[in-house]
């Protein structure tokens, strides 16, 4: 199944409100763009019943489980954030370095909700950094992928601390 950049950016969003926890917009939305993911190919029973969602006057709410479900199915799982803090951070880190998270939302669960519920990493902080004070330090904002380079080395981090634990246990 072949996403256009815009349908895997309005996916990506919709992952980073999920993360959040605020779901916004309407369950017909929700059905046109289920309409628009059978248009690029996936096919299955949970993408039609979200597809007839179209043309109906529900809250997003109401259909979450299905969009779950067709998120999922799209390459777009939601992140369990009930899961170990630097299981949550490793994940929201690889959202943001492949794209399948905005930068923004993602960048700043891992700073506000993660930081110390992971230790406060330096890697994080130095996320925060490069977000929040590029003005004292350079003369330009930093580019996106200065900040996916930086999330990949918090996934990296983030999967050493997971190992390093599992060991611990074992």
């Amino acid at each position: 199944m072949e996403l256009s950049p815009e349908l895997r950016n309005r996916l990506a969003e919709l992952r980073g409100d999920l993360l959040w926890g605020r779901l916004s917009g309407t369950a017909p939305e929700a059905g046109w763009l289920a309409c628009e993911l059978i248009e690029a190919g996936l096919d299955s029973p949970e993408v039609w019943e979200l597809a007839g969602c179209a043309l109906s006057i529900g809250s997003m709410t109401e259909v979450e489980p299905l969009i779950r479900e067709v998120m999922t199915e799209s390459g777009f799982p939601p992140i369990d954030v009930q899961r170990t803090p630097w299981e949550v951070a490793r994940d929201v880190a690889q959202g943001i370095a492949e794209g399948t998270l905005p930068i923004g939302k993602g960048a700043d669960f891992l700073i506000l909700e993660l930081r110390d519920r992971c230790d406060g990493p330096e890697e994080i902080f130095w996320l925060m950094m490069l977000i929040d004070d590029w003005e004292a330090v350079r003369a330009t904002p930093p580019s996106d992928d200065e900040l996916r380079q930086q999330a990949r080395k918090i996934a990296d981090v983030a999967t050493d601390r997971l190992e390093a634990l599992k060991d611990k246990d074992s």
